[in-house]
């Protein structure tokens, strides 16, 4: 056994090495640009930005709006107390200078919360980093999805910040160098769903007659050819596991609902090692998700309650029948009780709300904030 470990290992240092990137030469050029003295220079400039934020929001008595990117609010935040705008895609690339500055005005005094396809549909235009550079009396944080691949672009959202809230716990030692005020992982959470729709369909979380069958559609990104693998490798024991197409997204959210509400079990294969959003969709919806073994121990994950969820190994993806049947064994005897519990849970603790409230939680005590009396929780989860 020792010895075939010994001969992967040796094959992925192979691999490496004939590609002509060692993981000694990666690194050793990491470490090396991570010493620049620019990262110094901008983060002092971040610095003074801060100071002059924070004694801003020092003399106003109380903020009660804050705005919200399209791409997150797809679940319409509710807090109680807040006045919550969403701001449409094409907000920061007006082309009309006059309603250019009016919005410019309509953020002042206010927190703006984006995730990185806000940035990036912004960023060939300009229009983000100039409102960055210009608003100086508005806090921009940036919810960052996608910091486990989109390195470049995370990089210039933690620069373009004043908290940066990863999704992932990938990269983070290179993005702390663009922005000292990094939070720890707020993980994606489920935005499907708003929780008055959630409250409105309980009866349809109970009552729908769910199949024996997993679900689990995902889309087939090319950059990440081995997970396409072992989802392909899935769908030939289970052709309802494999993929689908961003069309999903325009569906209707009942239509979307129906569907995660007819299965008792989903396969969930994220494209590395990051904490899916599918986690989430599956629990808040009263199934039961099968997530990779490799999550298991990770923050985000270890937290789940054991008996809501199962974890898949290797071998599981080769022969996932007896893997299959151990979690419809689970739904079936937690019964409708299991179905409402995990409901619960995910829309207590892993509903896009929970994420906004400590990402502004989080916020108001860096910047000194005073938010509308008792809308915050103080903790960070």
């Amino acid at each position: 056994m020792q010895d075939s470990i010994s001969r992967h290992y040796q094959a992925l240092a192979d691999a490496h090495s004939t590609s002509g990137h060692s993981l000694s030469a990666l690194s050793q050029t990491l470490l090396d640009f991570t010493q620049n003295p620019s990262f110094f220079s901008l983060c002092a400039q971040k610095q003074l930005r801060f100071e002059t934020l924070k004694t801003f929001f020092n003399t106003r008595q109380h903020i009660q709006q804050f705005f919200i990117g399209q791409d997150i609010n797809r679940f319409s935040a509710e807090l109680e107390g807040w006045d919550i705008h969403t701001l449409p895609p094409g907000f920061f690339n007006e082309q009309d200078s006059l309603q250019r500055e009016k919005n410019k005005k309509a953020l002042e005094g206010s927190v703006v919360i984006l995730n990185n396809n806000d940035l990036a549909r912004s960023r060939p235009t300009g229009g983000y980093a100039d409102f960055y550079a210009t608003c100086d009396k508005t806090i921009f944080c940036i919810w960052d999805w996608d910091n486990h691949h989109w390195l470049e672009n995370s990089c210039f959202a933690a620069a373009h910040s004043d908290l940066y809230f990863p999704a992932h716990h990938e990269n983070i030692f290179l993005l702390t160098r663009y922005n000292w005020l990094t939070a720890p992982s707020v993980h994606c959470a489920s935005i499907q769903w708003s929780r008055s729709f959630l409250a409105n369909s309980i009866r349809q979380i109970v009552d729908t007659e769910r199949s024996n069958i997993p679900l689990g559609k995902h889309v087939p990104y090319a950059m990440f050819p081995f997970r396409n693998s072992v989802i392909q490798t899935l769908s030939n024991s289970y052709p309802s596991v494999g993929f689908s197409s961003q069309a999903f997204h325009d569906r209707s959210p009942e239509d979307r609902f129906a569907e995660w509400c007819s299965h008792k079990v989903h396969w969930i294969m994220p494209v590395l090692n990051d904490i899916p959003i599918r986690i989430f969709d599956a629990l808040i919806t009263g199934g039961i998700p099968i997530v990779p073994s490799s999550l298991k121990l990770l923050p985000g994950v270890q937290d789940i309650p054991e008996e809501f969820m199962l974890f898949f190994n290797p071998l599981d993806v080769i022969q996932p029948a007896d893997l299959v049947q151990r979690a419809l064994t689970r739904f079936d005897s937690q019964g409708v009780d299991g179905i409402v519990k995990r409901h619960r849970y995910a829309l207590e603790h892993h509903h896009g709300t929970q994420r906004i409230l400590s990402i502004l939680a989080l916020t108001a005590k860096e910047f000194g904030l005073h938010p509308p009396q008792g809308s915050i929780r103080p903790e960070h989860r």
